[in-house]
Protein backbone atom coordinates (compact mmCIF):
# COMPACT_ATOMS: atom_id res chain seq x y z
CA UNK A 1 0.00 0.00 0.00
CA UNK A 2 1.14 3.47 -0.94
CA UNK A 3 0.42 6.84 1.11
CA UNK A 4 1.79 10.25 -0.23
CA UNK A 5 4.05 11.89 2.16
CA UNK A 6 3.65 15.65 0.29
CA UNK A 7 0.25 15.56 -1.69
CA UNK A 8 -3.38 14.17 -1.10
CA UNK A 9 -6.17 13.64 -3.16
CA UNK A 10 -5.98 14.48 -6.75
CA UNK A 11 -2.82 15.62 -8.85
CA UNK A 12 -2.99 17.40 -12.27
CA UNK A 13 -0.75 15.32 -14.37
CA UNK A 14 2.20 17.49 -15.49
CA UNK A 15 2.65 17.98 -19.57
CA UNK A 16 6.01 18.83 -20.12
CA UNK A 17 6.80 21.62 -23.15
CA UNK A 18 7.50 19.93 -26.38
CA UNK A 19 11.54 21.37 -26.41
CA UNK A 20 13.86 22.75 -23.74
CA UNK A 21 17.77 23.44 -24.17
CA UNK A 22 20.55 20.93 -24.30
CA UNK A 23 22.31 19.95 -21.05
CA UNK A 24 26.05 19.66 -21.99
CA UNK A 25 27.29 15.72 -21.98
CA UNK A 26 30.25 16.84 -20.22
CA UNK A 27 28.01 17.73 -16.99
CA UNK A 28 25.88 14.66 -17.78
CA UNK A 29 29.22 12.64 -17.84
CA UNK A 30 30.19 14.40 -14.69
CA UNK A 31 26.93 13.01 -12.96
CA UNK A 32 27.59 9.78 -13.36
CA UNK A 33 31.03 9.79 -12.37
CA UNK A 34 30.10 11.95 -8.85
CA UNK A 35 28.39 8.45 -7.38
CA UNK A 36 32.04 6.95 -7.13
CA UNK A 37 32.78 8.70 -4.38
CA UNK A 38 29.95 8.15 -2.25
CA UNK A 39 30.09 5.48 0.48
CA UNK A 40 28.34 3.02 -1.54
CA UNK A 41 28.83 3.80 -4.68
CA UNK A 42 27.05 0.70 -6.54
CA UNK A 43 23.59 1.18 -5.15
CA UNK A 44 20.83 3.28 -3.93
CA UNK A 45 18.53 1.33 -3.06
CA UNK A 46 18.54 -0.08 0.62
CA UNK A 47 16.14 -2.86 0.04
CA UNK A 48 18.35 -6.17 -0.59
CA UNK A 49 17.16 -8.02 -3.71
CA UNK A 50 15.51 -11.23 -3.17
CA UNK A 51 16.52 -12.91 -6.74
CA UNK A 52 19.82 -13.96 -7.40
CA UNK A 53 19.15 -12.82 -10.96
CA UNK A 54 20.43 -9.78 -12.47
CA UNK A 55 18.89 -7.16 -14.60
CA UNK A 56 19.75 -3.48 -16.69
CA UNK A 57 17.64 -0.75 -18.26
CA UNK A 58 18.65 1.52 -20.61
CA UNK A 59 18.69 5.37 -19.72
CA UNK A 60 18.91 7.10 -23.30
CA UNK A 61 19.53 10.40 -24.20
CA UNK A 62 18.18 11.77 -26.87
CA UNK A 63 20.28 14.88 -28.37
CA UNK A 64 22.97 16.14 -30.61
CA UNK A 65 26.44 17.66 -30.23
CA UNK A 66 25.59 20.30 -28.15
CA UNK A 67 24.03 18.22 -25.19
CA UNK A 68 21.44 15.62 -24.39
CA UNK A 69 17.93 17.32 -25.02
CA UNK A 70 15.15 14.28 -24.67
CA UNK A 71 14.82 11.14 -22.23
CA UNK A 72 13.83 7.87 -23.78
CA UNK A 73 10.79 6.35 -22.13
CA UNK A 74 8.53 3.22 -22.76
CA UNK A 75 4.95 2.73 -21.44
CA UNK A 76 4.54 -1.44 -21.23
CA UNK A 77 1.64 -2.70 -22.46
CA UNK A 78 -1.77 -3.22 -20.32
CA UNK A 79 -0.98 -7.54 -20.90
CA UNK A 80 2.75 -7.29 -19.95
CA UNK A 81 4.06 -9.97 -17.83
CA UNK A 82 5.80 -7.71 -15.83
CA UNK A 83 4.91 -4.33 -14.81
CA UNK A 84 1.90 -3.31 -17.39
CA UNK A 85 0.67 -0.45 -18.17
CA UNK A 86 3.31 1.28 -16.20
CA UNK A 87 5.98 3.77 -17.57
CA UNK A 88 9.94 2.52 -17.14
CA UNK A 89 13.12 2.46 -18.73
CA UNK A 90 13.52 0.10 -21.52
CA UNK A 91 15.24 -3.09 -19.90
CA UNK A 92 15.18 -6.39 -18.51
CA UNK A 93 16.75 -9.56 -17.03
CA UNK A 94 20.20 -10.97 -17.41
CA UNK A 95 20.41 -13.64 -19.80
CA UNK A 96 23.39 -16.39 -20.28
CA UNK A 97 23.92 -15.10 -23.23
CA UNK A 98 24.62 -11.71 -22.73
CA UNK A 99 28.64 -10.69 -22.35
CA UNK A 100 27.70 -8.11 -19.16
CA UNK A 101 24.81 -6.14 -18.15
CA UNK A 102 25.88 -3.16 -20.40
CA UNK A 103 24.85 -5.63 -23.25
CA UNK A 104 21.46 -6.73 -21.41
CA UNK A 105 20.74 -3.16 -22.02
CA UNK A 106 21.59 -2.72 -25.07
CA UNK A 107 19.68 -5.89 -25.83
CA UNK A 108 16.75 -5.08 -24.65
CA UNK A 109 16.44 -1.57 -26.14
CA UNK A 110 17.14 -3.61 -29.51
CA UNK A 111 14.06 -6.25 -28.55
CA UNK A 112 11.99 -3.70 -27.42
CA UNK A 113 12.37 -0.42 -29.29
CA UNK A 114 14.99 -1.68 -32.60
CA UNK A 115 17.15 1.18 -31.51
CA UNK A 116 20.68 0.14 -32.18
CA UNK A 117 22.60 3.04 -34.30
CA UNK A 118 24.47 5.98 -33.17
CA UNK A 119 24.09 5.17 -29.66
CA UNK A 120 26.84 5.17 -27.19
CA UNK A 121 27.46 4.30 -24.05
CA UNK A 122 28.39 7.17 -21.50
CA UNK A 123 28.25 5.48 -17.75
CA UNK A 124 26.20 3.13 -15.31
CA UNK A 125 24.16 4.82 -12.53
CA UNK A 126 24.21 2.48 -9.04
CA UNK A 127 21.74 0.23 -8.77
CA UNK A 128 18.10 0.16 -7.62
CA UNK A 129 15.75 -2.95 -6.67
CA UNK A 130 12.85 -3.38 -9.15
CA UNK A 131 9.06 -3.86 -7.14
CA UNK A 132 10.06 -7.73 -8.79
CA UNK A 133 12.86 -8.02 -6.19
CA UNK A 134 15.55 -7.31 -8.57
CA UNK A 135 18.64 -5.73 -7.96
CA UNK A 136 19.13 -3.93 -11.69
CA UNK A 137 21.79 -1.20 -12.98
CA UNK A 138 21.07 1.73 -15.19
CA UNK A 139 23.27 1.31 -18.44
CA UNK A 140 23.55 5.44 -19.91
CA UNK A 141 23.39 5.77 -23.46
CA UNK A 142 23.61 8.65 -25.63
CA UNK A 143 21.67 9.10 -28.71
CA UNK A 144 22.28 11.20 -32.05
CA UNK A 145 20.10 10.16 -34.20
CA UNK A 146 19.00 12.75 -36.12
CA UNK A 147 15.34 12.04 -36.01
CA UNK A 148 14.58 9.37 -32.99
CA UNK A 149 12.60 6.83 -34.90
CA UNK A 150 12.27 3.38 -32.75
CA UNK A 151 10.09 0.16 -33.55
CA UNK A 152 8.09 -0.87 -30.86
CA UNK A 153 8.15 -4.56 -29.46
CA UNK A 154 5.29 -6.47 -28.75
CA UNK A 155 5.14 -6.06 -25.00
CA UNK A 156 5.65 -1.99 -25.08
CA UNK A 157 2.29 -0.10 -25.79
CA UNK A 158 4.36 3.04 -26.37
CA UNK A 159 7.49 4.99 -26.07
CA UNK A 160 8.20 8.71 -24.45
CA UNK A 161 10.75 11.56 -25.21
CA UNK A 162 10.40 14.07 -22.27
CA UNK A 163 12.70 16.90 -22.14
CA UNK A 164 15.13 16.57 -19.97
CA UNK A 165 15.90 19.61 -18.61
CA UNK A 166 12.02 20.54 -17.54
CA UNK A 167 12.68 17.44 -15.53
CA UNK A 168 14.86 18.91 -13.24
CA UNK A 169 12.12 21.61 -12.35
CA UNK A 170 9.07 19.34 -12.68
CA UNK A 171 6.48 19.12 -9.49
CA UNK A 172 7.73 15.71 -8.50
CA UNK A 173 5.91 14.64 -4.92
CA UNK A 174 6.66 11.42 -2.59
CA UNK A 175 4.81 8.63 -1.72
CA UNK A 176 6.17 6.04 0.87
CA UNK A 177 6.01 2.56 -0.10
CA UNK A 178 6.02 -0.60 1.88
CA UNK A 179 8.39 -3.09 0.19
CA UNK A 180 8.99 -6.12 2.97
CA UNK A 181 7.97 -4.09 5.70
CA UNK A 182 10.82 -1.33 4.95
CA UNK A 183 9.26 2.24 4.49
CA UNK A 184 10.83 3.67 1.40
CA UNK A 185 9.93 7.23 0.44
CA UNK A 186 10.30 7.29 -3.47
CA UNK A 187 9.30 10.14 -6.06
CA UNK A 188 6.41 10.27 -8.35
CA UNK A 189 5.11 12.32 -11.29
CA UNK A 190 1.77 12.84 -12.70
CA UNK A 191 2.01 12.20 -16.49
CA UNK A 192 -0.43 12.02 -18.69
CA UNK A 193 -0.12 9.02 -19.87
CA UNK A 194 0.45 7.35 -16.30
CA UNK A 195 2.41 8.16 -13.17
CA UNK A 196 6.37 7.60 -13.27
CA UNK A 197 6.61 6.35 -10.27
CA UNK A 198 8.17 3.03 -7.97
CA UNK A 199 12.13 2.07 -8.92
CA UNK A 200 11.72 3.93 -12.11
CA UNK A 201 11.01 7.05 -10.96
CA UNK A 202 13.66 6.48 -8.21
CA UNK A 203 16.49 6.19 -10.02
CA UNK A 204 15.46 8.97 -12.20
CA UNK A 205 14.89 11.56 -9.44
CA UNK A 206 18.09 9.90 -7.66
CA UNK A 207 20.50 11.09 -10.94
CA UNK A 208 18.54 14.32 -11.30
CA UNK A 209 19.19 15.54 -8.03
CA UNK A 210 22.86 14.88 -8.25
CA UNK A 211 22.72 16.14 -11.91
CA UNK A 212 20.75 19.20 -10.63
CA UNK A 213 24.00 20.20 -8.10
CA UNK A 214 26.42 19.86 -11.05
CA UNK A 215 27.11 23.22 -12.89
CA UNK A 216 27.66 23.52 -16.91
Amino acid sequence: MARSSEASGFQKAWTPPQEAPAIPWARIERSLALPQSWPDPHKISARFPESPRRAAVAVVLWGDATGAKKILLVQRGFTAPQHPGEIAFPGGMAEVDDRDLRWTARRELREELGVVDQLWEIGCFPDGVAKAHTRFTPVFFRWEAPEPIWEKGSEIFDALLLPLAPLLEAPWTTEILDRQGLALEVPRLELPQAPLWGATAFVLKTWLDVLKEISD
